[in-house]
């Protein structure tokens, strides 16, 4: 069974889910390598801040649909929602919009996420995953906007202080982005959002009583015990990129 199967259910559910960054360009030997590392939920690449071109996205999607791990996009910029449709369609199950401060934001990513009624996004999944189980028009449409999963990440206060009303526009998942949220936070010192820590409960107190869960990117064990002390339960691993073979 493909993991995207079931991750939107077990998300929501609070189990804990860890994925794991890779490069875009990524072999099937990258990835086999990546998951003796840990058993991970999924995989993500990046096209904010990495080298990015769309047959390597293809590629590497391909690999990972393939092998049933869910692999997920943080696209280039805030205003490139109307996007995700076009890079859906080569394969990944789940999109990351950077630097997310408006609710109007959101809306838009939600509707180029999923396909009508509950969106905008046009037909054309070939490269999606399971399409060829829910080879059927309506029926994917159907399957994709159930299972599908759209992420905002927070690195402002202002999108802090928004994570509830985006959970309620959409947003599967809130993820996070401690140094740009650092800067803004030191441009804001009389904010009554002093620190890192400051800004996650605020969010995880937001989200309490919502579906949407916040994703913590870690780099070790210990970071993500203490994240999961304070109530998080999805994390994305910066340390398995390291250790990938051409290192």
């Amino acid at each position: 069974m493909h993991g995207i199967e079931t991750l939107k259910t077990r998300i929501r559910s609070g189990e804990t889910i860890v994925g794991a960054s890779i490069r875009m360009w990524a072999t099937k030997a990258d990835i086999e390598h990546t998951m003796t590392l840990r058993n991970y939920d999924y995989l993500a690449v990046d096209a904010q801040h990495s080298p990015f071109n769309e047959e390597n996205l293809a590629n590497v999607s391909e690999i990972a649909n393939e092998m049933g791990i869910p692999i997920q996009l943080r696209i280039k910029h805030t205003q490139f929602t109307f996007t995700i449709g076009n890079m859906l369609d080569l394969g990944p199950s789940m999109i990351e919009v950077p630097q997310v401060e408006e609710l109007s934001t959101v809306k838009d990513a939600v509707a180029n996420f999923n396909y009508p009624q509950k969106g905008k996004r046009s037909w054309g999944p070939s490269r999606s995953p399971q399409t060829n189980e829910y080879p059927e028009r309506l029926k994917y449409a159907e399957w994709w906007n159930s299972h599908g999963i759209i992420w905002m990440q927070l690195e402002s206060i202002a999108g802090i202080v928004q994570a509830k009303e985006m959970a309620q526009a959409g947003a599967d998942v809130l993820s996070w982005g401690p140094n740009d949220l650092a800067f803004n936070r030191e441009a804001n010192p009389d904010h009554f959002l002093k620190t890192d820590d400051d800004c996650i409960n605020h969010v995880l107190q937001q989200l309490e009583g919502t579906q949407t869960k916040l994703c913590l990117r870690t780099y070790g064990d210990e970071q993500l015990a203490r994240y999961q002390q304070m109530g998080a339960t999805m994390f994305l691993d910066e340390t398995a990129i390291a250790s990938a073979p051409d290192n």
